[in-house]
């Protein structure tokens, strides 16, 4: 039987067979693609496919909460991602198990699942957190029709190690459903600062130069992809030669602090 063009794109990317990989994804182009292809596409489609080149691997797709304040409550089976359409769509598949991180969590499917859903660190970028484990076992990422200022939050874990000034522990009271249970759970967050705003623009640039992001495409969709381990060193890099991955944003800082007066009232 013939290959579709996604099946062909799959292969074209060289996967092994136990790879880890962790999707950062914005699929409406390529939807539009397959349309004007004639061919079927949907969420479902788009991971069968990776499920049958990784038969021995490894598939994790963001199902952030980033929305999420003091007091409130995260139950890994019914909230709502704001990580867009794939998770959404994967949440209603039974075959993907979610971590109970209330901050990142994720949804996994493959080998290492049980790994990932025993992972637990007081800080949700810290070493035994899931963006500690993808750079532990050199996850590859494959990010589509997205810019990586919109979708590598992993840039908060080489932050985190390395300690930069800019960013903050802050400690959030969440309260998670474990079991049935609704249970306390308090989460370190390395956020940023008052009036520190990211931009990856630059180190996007520095990235694909030296290769560690290489690029591709699906007909006219932007196609990258990294492993985490290169990536992590080339970002320490980055950082250690002086250069900037924030901007300082006045307006930022005055609204955050016209925020925690209105808190206090």
């Amino acid at each position: 039987m013939m290959k579709g063009a996604l099946e062909n794109w799959v292969d074209s990317l060289k996967l092994k067979e136990d790879d880890v990989i962790l999707f950062a994804t914005n699929l409406a182009g390529m939807a539009k693609v397959m349309k004007a292809k004639g061919e079927t596409f949907s969420v479902d489609v788009f991971i069968e496919t990776f499920q049958r080149a990784l038969p021995q691997g490894t598939i994790i797709v963001p199902a952030y909460t980033d929305n999420l304040k003091c007091g409130d409550v995260f139950d890994p089976k019914t909230s709502k991602p704001t990580t867009g359409a794939i998770s959404n769509k994967v949440q209603r598949r039974k075959d993907f198990k979610r971590t109970s991180d209330p901050l990142h969590s994720v949804f996994v499917w493959g080998a290492k699942t049980n790994e990932i859903l025993a992972l637990e660190d007081e800080s949700t970028f810290g070493k035994q957190s899931i963006f500690g484990f993808l750079h532990k076992v050199n996850a590859k990422m494959i990010i589509i029709d997205e810019h990586l200022q919109n979708s590598f939050t992993f840039i908060h874990y080489v932050e985190e190690q390395m300690k930069v000034k800019y960013r903050r522990y802050y400690n959030y009271n969440i309260k998670v459903v474990e079991d049935g249970k609704v249970v306390k759970n308090k989460v370190l967050f390395y956020t940023k600062r008052r009036g520190v705003e990211n931009d990856l623009y630059d180190l996007q640039v520095t990235l694909r130069a030296n290769k560690t992001v290489t690029l591709s495409y699906f007909d006219t969709i932007e196609i990258q992809l990294l492993n985490f381990k290169e990536a992590y060193n080339s970002i320490q890099n980055y950082l250690l030669s002086g250069k900037r991955i924030y901007y300082f944003s006045i307006l930022t800082w005055v609204k955050s602090v016209a925020k925690t007066i209105l808190r206090r009232k």
